[in-house]
């Protein structure tokens, strides 16, 4: 019988998920699908091979396994990013299935997006998944079943700019001065073409139709519990739930025959904040090792931020997704990443200070999944 492992992020993002998603496909690749089910396009998963070093945000974290990556209804896609990734990736034959009402960003989202973050400064990536959440909670929608359709897409893209339109009526001068900038090179038919062009990259599915087709689901999470839009501190969050409670949802509702829940918990062995809002009031580390790190400061999300881990913070984390799988057996294991930069850094010390008791636990030493070892406990 199929089995679903989860990779949750206990922190703000940024701990290692997608080198833990390509290490757990690793194991039987030809058995496996990933299944994104929260966050979209704007995230960013960095995995390394001998090969290549690359950050997927449009296929997910185990594509260089040849393992097709599923989109739930819960995610967002951004076509002219897919085709261009997907070109990129196309000797590993990336392969993309979309539920139809997985949501489309368009360059309006972004644009919206952009000129709202300069004023609020909440940290956004300043690609247009908020937006995007939003505007689709308002009914102004744009689906991937709609992708089929070349009239349909012009229809939507209509009704998306007259959604802006009358939004901006209400918004400050310099907002309405930055979208109309953030829009001045845009070329609909562009966007139009590659809506077109990257449908070779993907299928139209429910995850019930893909259930007796792997034996593995690695549902591979978006961000982090404390960035989560229920768990995490207004107004620094994103609009999507981080925890597991998307995944719990779709398992229940598309895999009812699964034989085992394992929940992969990950967090890098210090702690991480892309962007403006809170952090634990931890003390100053001291990385190694970290030069290639692939979180930069860039002009939405602002700086890479670092301290020592809270573990008052982990045990909130893990209270927080314990509330959506309550009702469910499942095994629990931990992964410690990034702690070839934090050589000083006691696993045995962190564990004694969390209320949950993992199956096992892993450290990563290095940015490859061969770099994932198991940790003893004795």
């Amino acid at each position: 019988m199929p089995k679903c492992s989860l990779v949750i992020d206990l922190g703000f993002g940024d701990a290692g998920k997608g080198l833990t998603t390509d290490f757990l496909a690793s194991q039987h690749p030809e058995e496996n699908l990933v299944v994104r089910f929260s966050g979209g396009h704007q995230i960013g998963h960095t995995v390394s091979t001998e090969a290549l070093t690359h950050t997927f945000s449009n296929f997910g974290s185990a594509t260089l396994l040849g393992v097709p990556t599923y989109y739930s209804e819960h995610t967002t896609i951004f076509p002219p990013a897919v085709l261009g990734e997907g070109e990129f990736l196309k000797s590993y034959q990336p392969k993309l299935y979309f539920h139809p009402l997985t949501m489309v960003t368009t360059f309006y989202d972004i644009a919206f997006n952009r000129a709202i973050e300069k004023q609020q400064h909440h940290g956004s990536c300043g690609l247009g998944f908020g937006t995007t959440i939003a505007r689709n909670k308002a009914e102004i929608f744009f689906y991937a079943n709609d992708l089929q359709f070349d009239w349909v897409v012009k229809q939507r893209l209509e009704s998306i700019k007259n959604y802006y339109e009358t939004c901006l009526e209400s918004q400050p001068k310099a907002v309405q001065d930055y979208y109309k900038n953030e829009l001045k090179d845009y070329n609909e038919a562009y966007f139009i073409e590659s809506c077109l062009g990257f449908q070779k990259f993907y299928s139209i599915a429910s995850l019930s139709d893909l259930a007796d087709q792997f034996e593995h689901f690695i549902f591979e999470g978006s961000q982090g519990v404390l960035l989560d839009t229920q768990h995490g501190f207004h107004p620094h969050t994103t609009w999507s739930y981080t925890t597991s409670k998307n995944a719990i949802q779709l398992i229940k509702s598309h895999l009812k025959t699964i034989s085992e829940i394992d929940i992969y918990y990950v967090t890098r062995c210090y702690q991480t904040r892309h962007g403006n809002g809170p952090m634990a009031e931890t003390e100053a580390v001291i990385l190694q090792n970290n030069e290639n790190e692939a979180n930069v400061t860039n002009e939405f999300q602002g700086g890479f931020r670092t301290q020592a881990l809270d573990a008052e913070l982990l045990n909130y984390a893990l209270t927080c997704d314990a509330i959506h799988h309550q009702d469910l057996n499942h095994k629990k294991y931990l992964v410690i990443s990034c702690l070839d930069q934090l050589p000083q850094f006691s696993y045995a010390n962190l564990l004694q200070k969390l209320d949950v008791k993992f199956n096992t636990v892993y450290g990563s030493y290095g940015p490859k999944r061969q770099d994932i070892k198991r940790i003893s406990l004795k």
